[in-house]
């Protein structure tokens, strides 16, 4: 019998903003920016992350931030040492 398949929770999506690189918290599941940007949450995975473009640290005038999604490539594993 095939291992069920463990669904990556969008609330766990590390976001951090591109100007201060400060981890910019949600008051709110991130889910709505996902979907906003046509991603699915179904395809999420500890490789993604949120890049904001600003954040109440460095742009605390603003309202709203605009979102990147990036998703890493796969990891090698590097050699090791002798």
């Amino acid at each position: 019998m095939p291992a069920p398949s463990v669904r990556f929770d969008p609330s766990l999506l590390y976001a951090e903003c591109s100007r201060c690189k400060a981890p910019v918290l949600w008051m709110a599941n991130p889910s709505e920016d996902l979907l906003w940007m046509g991603i699915p949450a179904g395809s999420l995975d500890a490789d993604c992350l949120l890049l904001y473009e600003g954040c109440p640290n460095c742009s605390p005038e603003k309202k709203t931030y605009e979102a990147r999604f990036i998703r890493f490539g796969h990891r090698r594993e590097l050699p090791a040492s002798h």
